[in-house]
Protein backbone atom coordinates (compact mmCIF):
# COMPACT_ATOMS: atom_id res chain seq x y z
CA UNK A 1 0.00 0.00 0.00
CA UNK A 2 2.60 2.47 1.14
CA UNK A 3 4.74 1.72 -2.22
CA UNK A 4 2.30 2.36 -4.59
CA UNK A 5 1.14 6.05 -2.31
CA UNK A 6 4.97 6.53 -2.77
CA UNK A 7 5.04 5.88 -5.97
CA UNK A 8 2.19 8.86 -6.57
CA UNK A 9 3.12 11.61 -4.22
CA UNK A 10 6.80 11.31 -5.40
CA UNK A 11 6.37 13.43 -9.03
CA UNK A 12 3.46 15.21 -6.95
CA UNK A 13 6.11 16.72 -4.90
CA UNK A 14 8.87 17.12 -7.74
CA UNK A 15 6.23 19.35 -9.90
CA UNK A 16 5.78 20.95 -6.84
CA UNK A 17 9.39 21.54 -6.47
CA UNK A 18 9.70 23.00 -9.60
CA UNK A 19 6.37 25.40 -9.79
CA UNK A 20 7.68 27.16 -6.15
CA UNK A 21 11.41 27.22 -7.26
CA UNK A 22 10.48 28.49 -10.85
CA UNK A 23 14.23 29.96 -10.82
CA UNK A 24 15.71 26.68 -10.84
CA UNK A 25 17.10 25.29 -13.97
CA UNK A 26 16.68 21.57 -14.89
CA UNK A 27 19.07 20.36 -17.53
CA UNK A 28 18.46 16.87 -19.06
CA UNK A 29 20.73 14.75 -20.95
CA UNK A 30 19.84 11.83 -22.94
CA UNK A 31 21.01 9.63 -25.97
CA UNK A 32 22.45 6.27 -26.81
CA UNK A 33 26.00 7.23 -25.78
CA UNK A 34 27.87 10.11 -24.29
CA UNK A 35 26.16 10.68 -21.58
CA UNK A 36 28.04 10.69 -18.60
CA UNK A 37 30.94 12.45 -20.40
CA UNK A 38 27.98 15.47 -21.82
CA UNK A 39 26.91 15.18 -17.92
CA UNK A 40 30.27 15.87 -16.30
CA UNK A 41 31.56 18.63 -18.87
CA UNK A 42 27.92 20.49 -18.51
CA UNK A 43 28.11 20.44 -14.58
CA UNK A 44 32.22 21.41 -14.74
CA UNK A 45 31.55 24.73 -16.79
CA UNK A 46 28.64 25.96 -15.21
CA UNK A 47 29.44 25.37 -11.62
CA UNK A 48 31.70 28.22 -12.15
CA UNK A 49 29.12 30.26 -11.48
CA UNK A 50 26.22 28.46 -10.22
CA UNK A 51 25.26 25.72 -7.47
CA UNK A 52 25.27 22.86 -9.09
CA UNK A 53 23.71 19.11 -8.65
CA UNK A 54 25.36 16.97 -10.34
CA UNK A 55 24.10 12.95 -9.66
CA UNK A 56 26.97 10.41 -10.47
CA UNK A 57 25.41 7.30 -10.76
CA UNK A 58 23.19 6.26 -13.58
CA UNK A 59 19.20 5.83 -13.20
CA UNK A 60 18.06 3.06 -13.89
CA UNK A 61 14.31 4.28 -13.56
CA UNK A 62 11.73 6.85 -13.48
CA UNK A 63 11.70 6.96 -9.83
CA UNK A 64 15.37 6.47 -9.65
CA UNK A 65 15.51 9.68 -11.78
CA UNK A 66 13.12 11.89 -9.86
CA UNK A 67 15.06 11.07 -6.52
CA UNK A 68 18.46 12.20 -8.05
CA UNK A 69 16.68 15.33 -9.06
CA UNK A 70 15.54 15.87 -5.68
CA UNK A 71 19.10 15.41 -4.00
CA UNK A 72 17.80 12.30 -2.48
CA UNK A 73 19.56 9.11 -2.10
CA UNK A 74 17.73 5.35 -2.69
CA UNK A 75 18.82 1.87 -1.82
CA UNK A 76 21.21 0.07 -3.90
CA UNK A 77 18.96 -3.05 -5.13
CA UNK A 78 16.06 -3.73 -7.05
CA UNK A 79 13.05 -1.18 -6.00
CA UNK A 80 10.51 -3.62 -5.41
CA UNK A 81 12.85 -4.72 -2.65
CA UNK A 82 13.38 -1.00 -0.58
CA UNK A 83 11.78 -0.97 2.55
CA UNK A 84 8.95 0.68 4.64
CA UNK A 85 11.52 2.78 6.36
CA UNK A 86 13.63 3.48 3.29
CA UNK A 87 10.94 4.73 1.55
CA UNK A 88 9.00 7.00 4.28
CA UNK A 89 12.51 8.33 4.75
CA UNK A 90 12.73 9.30 1.29
CA UNK A 91 9.11 10.55 0.91
CA UNK A 92 9.99 12.83 3.89
CA UNK A 93 13.27 14.17 1.92
CA UNK A 94 12.09 15.06 -0.98
CA UNK A 95 8.96 16.86 0.99
CA UNK A 96 11.27 18.89 3.08
CA UNK A 97 13.25 19.97 -0.37
CA UNK A 98 10.11 20.15 -2.25
CA UNK A 99 8.97 22.52 0.58
CA UNK A 100 12.29 24.59 1.16
CA UNK A 101 11.87 28.07 0.84
CA UNK A 102 15.10 28.51 -0.61
CA UNK A 103 16.76 25.54 -2.54
CA UNK A 104 20.14 24.43 -2.21
CA UNK A 105 21.09 24.62 -6.53
CA UNK A 106 20.58 27.10 -8.74
CA UNK A 107 21.31 24.40 -11.64
CA UNK A 108 20.51 20.46 -11.52
CA UNK A 109 21.88 18.57 -14.62
CA UNK A 110 20.71 14.78 -14.53
CA UNK A 111 21.39 12.15 -16.25
CA UNK A 112 18.00 10.14 -18.56
CA UNK A 113 18.60 6.79 -19.24
CA UNK A 114 16.18 5.11 -21.22
CA UNK A 115 15.65 1.17 -20.63
CA UNK A 116 12.52 0.85 -23.28
CA UNK A 117 10.64 2.96 -25.48
CA UNK A 118 8.03 5.32 -23.96
CA UNK A 119 10.08 6.06 -21.10
CA UNK A 120 10.66 9.79 -21.50
CA UNK A 121 7.11 10.93 -22.52
CA UNK A 122 6.36 9.23 -18.58
CA UNK A 123 7.98 12.33 -17.66
CA UNK A 124 5.87 14.98 -19.61
CA UNK A 125 3.44 15.39 -16.86
CA UNK A 126 6.15 15.71 -14.02
CA UNK A 127 8.80 17.66 -15.39
CA UNK A 128 9.62 20.21 -17.84
CA UNK A 129 13.58 20.56 -18.65
CA UNK A 130 14.76 23.82 -19.35
CA UNK A 131 17.14 22.60 -21.98
CA UNK A 132 16.95 18.72 -22.79
CA UNK A 133 20.79 17.84 -24.11
CA UNK A 134 20.56 14.89 -26.83
CA UNK A 135 23.80 13.05 -27.49
CA UNK A 136 23.60 10.41 -29.96
CA UNK A 137 21.24 8.13 -31.71
CA UNK A 138 23.44 5.02 -32.22
CA UNK A 139 23.45 1.46 -31.56
CA UNK A 140 23.35 1.34 -27.97
CA UNK A 141 21.92 -0.74 -24.98
CA UNK A 142 17.98 -0.49 -26.47
CA UNK A 143 19.20 -1.20 -30.32
CA UNK A 144 19.43 -4.78 -29.26
CA UNK A 145 15.66 -4.58 -29.09
CA UNK A 146 14.30 -1.79 -31.10
CA UNK A 147 14.71 -0.34 -34.23
CA UNK A 148 17.05 3.12 -35.06
CA UNK A 149 14.41 4.51 -35.59
CA UNK A 150 12.12 4.03 -32.58
CA UNK A 151 15.83 4.47 -30.58
CA UNK A 152 15.82 7.93 -32.13
CA UNK A 153 11.95 8.58 -31.33
CA UNK A 154 12.35 7.90 -27.97
CA UNK A 155 15.53 10.38 -27.21
CA UNK A 156 14.44 13.12 -29.61
CA UNK A 157 11.36 12.68 -26.94
CA UNK A 158 13.05 14.01 -24.27
CA UNK A 159 13.91 17.42 -26.49
CA UNK A 160 10.26 17.47 -27.47
CA UNK A 161 9.11 17.40 -23.51
CA UNK A 162 11.43 20.42 -22.90
CA UNK A 163 11.97 24.10 -23.14
CA UNK A 164 15.07 24.08 -25.55
CA UNK A 165 16.30 21.16 -27.49
CA UNK A 166 19.93 20.93 -27.86
CA UNK A 167 21.38 18.07 -30.78
CA UNK A 168 24.54 16.78 -31.21
CA UNK A 169 24.76 17.43 -35.54
CA UNK A 170 27.39 14.45 -35.61
CA UNK A 171 26.27 11.76 -34.15
CA UNK A 172 22.75 11.83 -34.79
CA UNK A 173 21.43 11.51 -38.38
CA UNK A 174 19.58 14.59 -40.40
CA UNK A 175 16.85 12.35 -41.44
CA UNK A 176 15.60 11.92 -37.50
CA UNK A 177 14.83 15.45 -37.59
CA UNK A 178 11.48 14.18 -38.86
CA UNK A 179 10.87 13.52 -35.20
CA UNK A 180 11.20 16.99 -33.96
CA UNK A 181 8.39 19.22 -32.66
CA UNK A 182 9.73 21.64 -30.62
CA UNK A 183 10.69 24.33 -32.15
CA UNK A 184 12.92 25.78 -29.68
CA UNK A 185 15.66 23.69 -31.27
CA UNK A 186 19.52 24.01 -31.86
CA UNK A 187 22.10 21.89 -32.61
CA UNK A 188 26.03 21.05 -31.37
CA UNK A 189 29.07 19.31 -33.05
CA UNK A 190 32.64 19.18 -34.09
CA UNK A 191 31.70 20.63 -37.72
CA UNK A 192 30.69 24.07 -39.10
CA UNK A 193 27.56 22.27 -40.33
CA UNK A 194 26.21 22.91 -36.23
CA UNK A 195 25.25 25.93 -35.21
CA UNK A 196 27.76 25.72 -31.92
CA UNK A 197 30.72 24.09 -32.61
CA UNK A 198 34.37 24.17 -32.40
CA UNK A 199 37.03 25.34 -34.62
CA UNK A 200 40.28 23.61 -34.35
CA UNK A 201 43.52 25.17 -34.84
CA UNK A 202 46.19 23.43 -33.40
CA UNK A 203 46.70 20.13 -31.01
CA UNK A 204 48.63 18.12 -28.90
CA UNK A 205 48.74 14.77 -27.54
CA UNK A 206 49.58 16.29 -23.96
CA UNK A 207 48.10 19.46 -23.99
CA UNK A 208 44.99 18.52 -26.51
CA UNK A 209 42.83 20.90 -28.51
CA UNK A 210 43.24 24.78 -28.91
CA UNK A 211 41.00 26.33 -31.00
CA UNK A 212 37.66 28.02 -30.56
CA UNK A 213 34.42 27.79 -29.38
CA UNK A 214 31.56 29.15 -32.28
CA UNK A 215 28.19 30.25 -31.48
CA UNK A 216 25.35 32.57 -32.86
CA UNK A 217 26.11 34.85 -30.10
CA UNK A 218 30.02 34.28 -30.26
CA UNK A 219 30.52 34.29 -34.37
CA UNK A 220 34.43 35.23 -33.69
CA UNK A 221 34.59 32.24 -30.84
CA UNK A 222 35.79 31.93 -27.03
CA UNK A 223 39.19 31.02 -27.38
CA UNK A 224 40.03 27.81 -25.16
CA UNK A 225 42.74 25.00 -24.67
CA UNK A 226 40.69 22.35 -23.99
CA UNK A 227 42.74 18.82 -22.12
CA UNK A 228 41.32 15.99 -24.02
CA UNK A 229 41.62 13.38 -26.38
CA UNK A 230 39.45 12.73 -29.55
CA UNK A 231 36.82 14.70 -31.58
CA UNK A 232 33.96 12.99 -29.69
CA UNK A 233 35.54 14.00 -26.13
CA UNK A 234 35.25 17.79 -27.49
CA UNK A 235 31.97 17.15 -28.80
CA UNK A 236 30.54 16.92 -25.11
CA UNK A 237 32.53 20.34 -24.42
CA UNK A 238 30.87 22.23 -27.06
CA UNK A 239 27.18 21.06 -25.65
CA UNK A 240 28.83 22.47 -22.41
CA UNK A 241 29.62 25.49 -23.89
CA UNK A 242 25.59 25.88 -25.70
CA UNK A 243 24.42 25.57 -22.55
CA UNK A 244 26.46 27.56 -20.53
CA UNK A 245 25.80 30.52 -22.98
CA UNK A 246 22.03 29.75 -23.29
CA UNK A 247 21.67 30.30 -19.58
CA UNK A 248 23.36 33.66 -19.80
CA UNK A 249 27.30 32.68 -18.33
CA UNK A 250 30.27 35.19 -19.60
CA UNK A 251 33.01 34.31 -21.13
CA UNK A 252 35.41 34.51 -18.73
CA UNK A 253 33.61 31.72 -16.58
CA UNK A 254 32.99 29.88 -19.80
CA UNK A 255 36.56 29.83 -20.91
CA UNK A 256 37.08 28.68 -17.03
CA UNK A 257 34.84 25.81 -17.16
CA UNK A 258 35.97 24.66 -20.84
CA UNK A 259 39.87 25.01 -19.57
CA UNK A 260 39.08 22.51 -15.92
CA UNK A 261 37.33 19.76 -18.02
CA UNK A 262 39.95 16.80 -18.18
CA UNK A 263 39.38 13.10 -19.27
CA UNK A 264 36.85 10.85 -17.59
CA UNK A 265 38.80 7.77 -16.30
CA UNK A 266 38.49 4.36 -18.87
CA UNK A 267 37.17 7.40 -21.74
CA UNK A 268 40.21 8.06 -23.61
CA UNK A 269 42.49 9.20 -20.89
CA UNK A 270 46.37 9.26 -21.38
CA UNK A 271 48.19 7.51 -18.86
CA UNK A 272 51.99 6.67 -19.02
CA UNK A 273 52.94 3.19 -19.67
CA UNK A 274 56.25 1.46 -18.85
CA UNK A 275 59.11 1.54 -20.56
CA UNK A 276 58.18 5.55 -22.40
CA UNK A 277 54.73 4.03 -23.73
CA UNK A 278 51.75 5.75 -23.97
CA UNK A 279 48.32 4.19 -22.94
CA UNK A 280 44.85 5.15 -23.86
CA UNK A 281 42.53 4.15 -21.60
CA UNK A 282 38.93 3.96 -23.15
CA UNK A 283 38.06 0.77 -21.50
CA UNK A 284 34.76 1.54 -19.79
CA UNK A 285 32.56 0.87 -22.23
CA UNK A 286 32.04 0.26 -25.85
CA UNK A 287 29.31 0.49 -28.50
CA UNK A 288 30.12 0.12 -32.56
CA UNK A 289 30.13 4.06 -33.02
CA UNK A 290 32.42 4.52 -29.71
CA UNK A 291 35.26 1.87 -30.83
CA UNK A 292 35.16 3.48 -34.08
CA UNK A 293 35.55 6.76 -32.83
CA UNK A 294 38.28 5.22 -30.86
CA UNK A 295 40.12 3.85 -33.65
CA UNK A 296 39.61 6.72 -36.06
CA UNK A 297 41.65 9.17 -32.99
CA UNK A 298 44.49 6.46 -32.60
CA UNK A 299 45.07 6.93 -36.21
CA UNK A 300 45.09 10.45 -35.92
CA UNK A 301 48.03 10.62 -33.34
CA UNK A 302 51.93 10.52 -34.39
CA UNK A 303 53.63 7.64 -32.80
CA UNK A 304 56.04 4.66 -33.85
CA UNK A 305 53.92 2.05 -32.91
CA UNK A 306 50.63 1.62 -32.81
CA UNK A 307 48.36 -1.38 -30.76
CA UNK A 308 44.79 -1.52 -30.95
CA UNK A 309 43.20 -3.72 -28.17
CA UNK A 310 39.94 -4.46 -28.91
CA UNK A 311 36.97 -6.61 -26.93
CA UNK A 312 33.86 -7.98 -27.50
CA UNK A 313 31.26 -4.99 -27.06
CA UNK A 314 28.37 -7.09 -24.93
CA UNK A 315 24.27 -6.57 -25.54
CA UNK A 316 24.62 -6.70 -30.03
CA UNK A 317 22.79 -9.77 -29.91
CA UNK A 318 22.17 -10.99 -33.51
CA UNK A 319 23.75 -7.55 -34.91
CA UNK A 320 27.15 -9.32 -32.99
CA UNK A 321 28.52 -10.62 -36.34
CA UNK A 322 28.26 -7.94 -38.68
CA UNK A 323 29.11 -4.87 -36.22
CA UNK A 324 32.10 -7.07 -35.18
CA UNK A 325 33.09 -7.44 -38.52
CA UNK A 326 32.80 -4.01 -39.28
CA UNK A 327 35.63 -3.05 -36.85
CA UNK A 328 37.69 -5.41 -38.10
CA UNK A 329 37.60 -4.13 -41.32
CA UNK A 330 37.97 -0.47 -39.69
CA UNK A 331 41.32 -1.21 -38.72
CA UNK A 332 44.49 -0.69 -41.32
CA UNK A 333 47.59 -2.43 -41.40
CA UNK A 334 49.00 0.98 -42.68
CA UNK A 335 47.89 2.31 -38.91
CA UNK A 336 48.89 -0.20 -36.79
CA UNK A 337 51.04 -2.70 -35.72
CA UNK A 338 49.09 -5.17 -34.07
CA UNK A 339 45.22 -5.54 -33.41
CA UNK A 340 44.63 -7.55 -30.28
CA UNK A 341 40.95 -9.12 -29.84
CA UNK A 342 40.23 -10.25 -26.43
CA UNK A 343 36.82 -12.41 -25.87
CA UNK A 344 35.11 -15.18 -28.11
CA UNK A 345 33.02 -12.61 -29.93
CA UNK A 346 35.93 -10.44 -30.70
CA UNK A 347 38.00 -13.40 -31.60
CA UNK A 348 35.47 -15.09 -33.94
CA UNK A 349 34.53 -12.22 -35.99
CA UNK A 350 36.38 -8.94 -35.22
CA UNK A 351 40.08 -10.40 -35.79
CA UNK A 352 39.18 -12.48 -39.54
CA UNK A 353 38.43 -9.22 -40.52
CA UNK A 354 41.21 -7.46 -39.05
CA UNK A 355 43.28 -10.36 -40.71
CA UNK A 356 41.72 -9.82 -44.01
CA UNK A 357 42.77 -6.34 -44.14
CA UNK A 358 46.35 -7.40 -43.75
CA UNK A 359 47.15 -6.94 -39.76
CA UNK A 360 48.68 -8.81 -37.55
CA UNK A 361 46.13 -10.32 -35.30
CA UNK A 362 47.10 -11.45 -31.58
CA UNK A 363 43.91 -13.02 -30.11
CA UNK A 364 43.76 -13.39 -26.47
CA UNK A 365 41.21 -15.30 -24.09
CA UNK A 366 41.11 -12.25 -21.45
CA UNK A 367 42.08 -9.56 -20.48
CA UNK A 368 45.14 -10.60 -18.12
CA UNK A 369 46.75 -12.19 -21.76
CA UNK A 370 46.06 -9.32 -23.35
CA UNK A 371 47.97 -6.93 -20.97
CA UNK A 372 51.05 -8.92 -21.30
CA UNK A 373 50.97 -9.45 -25.10
CA UNK A 374 50.86 -5.67 -25.26
CA UNK A 375 54.03 -5.27 -22.39
CA UNK A 376 56.15 -7.51 -24.53
CA UNK A 377 55.46 -6.02 -27.68
CA UNK A 378 55.39 -2.09 -26.80
CA UNK A 379 58.08 0.01 -27.71
CA UNK A 380 59.25 3.34 -26.21
CA UNK A 381 57.21 6.17 -27.77
CA UNK A 382 54.45 3.58 -28.63
CA UNK A 383 50.73 4.02 -28.34
CA UNK A 384 48.18 1.38 -26.75
CA UNK A 385 44.70 1.82 -27.00
CA UNK A 386 42.30 -0.25 -24.88
CA UNK A 387 38.65 -0.69 -25.97
CA UNK A 388 35.65 -2.97 -24.87
CA UNK A 389 33.01 -3.56 -22.96
CA UNK A 390 32.80 -4.16 -19.42
CA UNK A 391 31.45 -7.25 -18.47
CA UNK A 392 33.62 -10.22 -18.90
CA UNK A 393 35.88 -7.99 -20.62
CA UNK A 394 37.87 -5.07 -18.22
CA UNK A 395 40.35 -4.25 -20.23
CA UNK A 396 41.54 -2.10 -17.70
CA UNK A 397 42.87 -5.19 -15.75
CA UNK A 398 45.08 -5.17 -19.34
CA UNK A 399 45.85 -1.02 -18.70
CA UNK A 400 46.86 -2.08 -15.32
CA UNK A 401 50.04 -4.18 -16.47
CA UNK A 402 50.97 -1.92 -18.92
CA UNK A 403 51.07 1.13 -16.14
CA UNK A 404 54.85 2.99 -15.70
CA UNK A 405 53.59 3.01 -11.88
CA UNK A 406 51.12 0.94 -9.99
CA UNK A 407 49.98 4.55 -8.20
CA UNK A 408 48.28 5.47 -11.69
CA UNK A 409 45.90 2.31 -10.86
CA UNK A 410 43.48 4.76 -8.89
CA UNK A 411 42.41 6.26 -11.91
CA UNK A 412 41.58 2.94 -13.78
CA UNK A 413 37.65 2.00 -13.49
CA UNK A 414 35.95 -0.48 -11.12
CA UNK A 415 39.01 -0.84 -8.65
CA UNK A 416 36.98 -1.16 -5.82
CA UNK A 417 37.15 -3.87 -3.76
CA UNK A 418 33.81 -5.23 -5.16
CA UNK A 419 34.62 -5.32 -8.65
CA UNK A 420 38.26 -6.60 -7.83
CA UNK A 421 36.30 -9.64 -6.17
CA UNK A 422 34.01 -10.27 -9.03
CA UNK A 423 37.14 -10.14 -12.01
CA UNK A 424 39.39 -12.31 -9.89
CA UNK A 425 36.38 -14.74 -10.11
CA UNK A 426 36.09 -14.49 -13.53
CA UNK A 427 39.71 -14.13 -14.61
CA UNK A 428 40.47 -17.62 -12.39
CA UNK A 429 38.42 -19.14 -14.89
CA UNK A 430 41.14 -18.92 -17.21
CA UNK A 431 43.99 -20.07 -14.97
CA UNK A 432 45.52 -23.64 -15.43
Amino acid sequence: MFRRSFEKKIPLLVREFFASHADVKLIAVTGSTGKTSAKIAIGTVLSQRYAIAMPQLEPKSHMQTLLQIMGVRYPEGPEKKWGFFARRNMYRAVKKRARAEHPEVQVIVQEFSPQTIGFHDWFKTVILPDIAVITSVTTGRMRVEHTIEEVAQEMITLGNNSRMALINRDDIEGRFAAFVTNPNITTYGTSGVAEYYFDEHDFSLTEGHFGAMVSPEYPEGIQTQLKLLGEHNVRPAVAAMAVAVKLGMDVGSIQRGLEALRPIPGRMQLLRGADGTILLDDSYSASPSTTTAAIQTLYSLSAPQKIAVLGNINGLRESMPQEMSKLGYLCSPNELDWVVTVGEMANQYLAPSARQRGCQVKECKDAIEAGSFVRDKLKKDGIALFKGSSGGVWLEEAIKINLHTAIDENKLVRQTPEWIARKNAFFSRFSD
